[in-house]
Order: C-alpha cells, then sequence, then structure tokens
C-alpha cells in the first residue's frame, strides 16, 4: 500500500501497546524498509475501513447533504 509520506491534517497520538507488538511491528516496518510511523498508519488505515461504519458526507454551507 503506496502512501504519502506527508499528512495533510497531522495529529499527534499517544498510545501505550505491549512490547511484544511494538517488536512485531518494528521488525515489520524494517523488513518493508518503511518507518514504524507508516506502518501503524496503515494497520489503523486498514482497521478502520473493515470496522468503521460508512461516513455520511456533511454538505457545505447552503448546499445539500449526499
Amino acid at each position: 500500500m503506496a502512501r504519502s509520506k506527508k499528512l495533510t491534517a497531522p495529529v499527534t497520538l499517544l498510545a501505550a501497546i505491549e512490547q511484544g507488538q511494538h517488536e512485531a511491528l518494528r521488525q515489520l516496518a524494517f523488513s518493508q524498509r518503511r518507518s514504524l510511523a507508516e506502518v501503524t498508519r496503515d494497520a489503523r488505515s486498514e482497521y478502520l475501513e473493515r470496522h468503521a461504519p460508512p461516513r455520511r458526507r456533511v454538505a457545505a454551507k447552503g448546499g445539500a447533504a449526499r
């Protein structure tokens, strides 16, 4: 999954994870020559694609919602 390294609206998220998860993610990132941040962003995106309800579009001022 190719991803731009520059985020458009970055928000810093601090989260504690288990040491084993961190090591597995670190090894995966190293083997793919990607940053740990990029691997975790992709993992979160894939999780949300599978589990988040579809988002409804919000209309701009004066327009109708789709």
